[in-house]
């Protein structure tokens, strides 16, 4: 074990009170993050099966749809994240976006569903489309500027994974009500009073109004309650920054640069694989009955809340005496753990046993976007050492680019890898010898193999307590305390 790492066991480490933020305010920023959430993380998985069986779009005209609005997204979050840097307002450069763009979201995202039936395919296609840009511009306005917010709300090594915490736990709560979404809008509450069968277009349309009204509330709250700590004393000061200057200096962060390929590694190592675990639970597990398998998913589901909510404090504390990058280690340990467990516990005789790894799991996917969002402030004083500038929107939108680019192709390679295996759907339960076997040994083992490659990268992080105690002492030697 490294001196430092045994050191940061031993010491009592404290959070000064100027540090500290009060809690309505770190209430107030995870509260915000549901314009996310309900626009798109949790209504997002639902959007082709809904325009699919709700509106009879065809899967593969939707698939290139979503690349399209994927590409999109890539051209105009860093815009946004620049533009939200040169920002000078009386109210700051964060606030004003996060306001506007809250309101937006809410006003567009339920435009999403007003399809009439009317229309041709090709109509409803030109209008999911030109829609889509819409809420996605929309969101990027909020996104932006919200998560940039976070990586200037304290320069407290230890207090930014608190403050990232009580966001993960809002984001779990936002998570389970995505599960519900599907089941509620095709239940009995939106049946047709003329046939008595389920209203998909009428469910979503209703629920979707009803989490814009989640979104305008909650959304606003970052805005009205959290100061931007570094705008008055330093970023107001500041010279703007041309887009592409910005973009090349924060591609010239070797520690961003790590960040983002433990991030593109993680992700893509279940991405690419991971939606072959509904195929092995319908075709392997459950013998081709559908209703049985959903009802394992759900209970993963569930049980990934109810883990993932408990980690969440527990891997804060881990890392107030740890440190972030062994925390993160260990954390991704976990998922390896997870992968070996299900070597045993993917099988037919015991259809329940899955849940163990799914228990690891949980903790993974929990906390990997606890720590990454205050391992990314972190970049953003070292930036500020070398710059003489705080750049939080060009940083962000560097990172969530690549990030939205790993998820854009491993998802994309997923539907190939599920192709090569020589799966056919029409053949449900009696797929052709080795298909399970060969679809099971890729679920098994590619997250691990990408995970193994994360780890590395995570070992040669620069950045540990030391090196940012370091840099702040430079930073306020240079400028003073904010």
């Amino acid at each position: 074990m490294p001196s430092q790492m045994k050191k940061n066991m031993n010491d009592t480490k404290r959070i000064s009170e100027d540090d500290k933020l009060p809690v309505k305010q770190k209430i107030a920023y995870a509260l915000g993050g549901t314009v996310e959430q309900f626009s798109g993380s949790s209504v997002g998985p639902m959007w082709m099966p809904i325009l699919n069986l709700g509106f009879g779009i065809s899967p593969g005209a939707l698939s290139i749809v979503g690349v399209l609005q994927s590409l999109f997204g890539a051209i105009v979050d860093p815009l946004i994240g620049n533009m939200s840097d040169n920002a000078r307002t009386r109210w700051g450069r964060r606030r004003p976006f996060i306001f506007i763009g809250a309101a937006l979201t809410a006003i567009f995202t339920p435009l999403t569903w007003c399809i009439s039936p009317g229309w041709s395919e090709m109509q409803m296609l030109v209008y999911v489309t030109l829609i889509g840009l819409v809420v996605h511009s929309c969101v990027a306005l909020w996104a932006m500027p919200y998560n940039s917010l976070m990586l200037e709300m304290t320069p407290s090594y230890d207090e930014r994974t608190r403050i990232s915490a009580y966001r993960t736990i809002v984001m779990k709560f936002g998570a389970l009500v995505g599960t519900w979404i599907l089941p509620l809008a095709s239940s009995k509450f939106f049946a047709n009073p003329a046939t008595g069968q389920p209203d998909l277009v009428k469910g979503i349309l209703t629920i979707s109004i009803v989490l814009s009204g989640a979104t305008l509330l909650f959304g606003a709250l970052p805005a009205l309650f959290v100061p931007e700590r570094y705008y008055a004393k330093e970023a107001s000061k500041q010279p703007k920054e041309p887009l592409i200057k910005g973009f090349r200096d924060s591609i010239h962060l070797k520690p961003l640069w790590y960040l983002i390929l433990i991030v593109l590694f993680q992700v893509l190592g279940y991405v690419m694989v991971g939606g072959m675990g509904f195929y092995i639970n319908v075709f392997y597990i459950s013998k081709g009955q559908l209703a049985d398998a959903a009802v394992i998913e759900g209970m993963k589901g569930t049980t990934a809340f109810i883990v993932g909510l408990g980690a969440v404090p527990f891997w804060t504390w881990v890392c107030e005496k740890l440190d972030k990058k062994w925390t993160l280690m260990i954390i991704l340990g976990s998922g390896f753990v997870s992968s070996a467990l299900n070597f045993i516990c993917l099988t037919p005789k015991y259809p329940y046993l899955q849940i163990i790894p799914a228990v690891f799991y949980a903790s993974v996917t929990a906390s990997i976007w606890l720590i990454l969002p205050s391992m990314l402030a972190d970049v953003v004083d070292l930036d500020e050492v070398k710059t003489s500038c705080r750049r939080e929107g060009n940083i962000n939108a560097v990172f969530g680019w690549f990030f939205k680019f790993g998820t854009m192709i491993g998802g994309g390679l997923s539907g190939f890898i599920l192709v090569w295996t020589g799966f056919e759907a029409k053949n449900g339960a009696n797929q052709a010898p080795g298909v399970i076997h060969l679809m099971l040994i890729l679920f098994l083992t590619v997250p691990a193999i990408f995970w193994s490659i994360a780890v590395v990268l995570l070992w040669r992080y620069p950045l540990d307590r030391k090196k940012m105690t370091e840099i702040r002492r430079e930073l306020e030697a240079r400028r003073g305390a904010v």
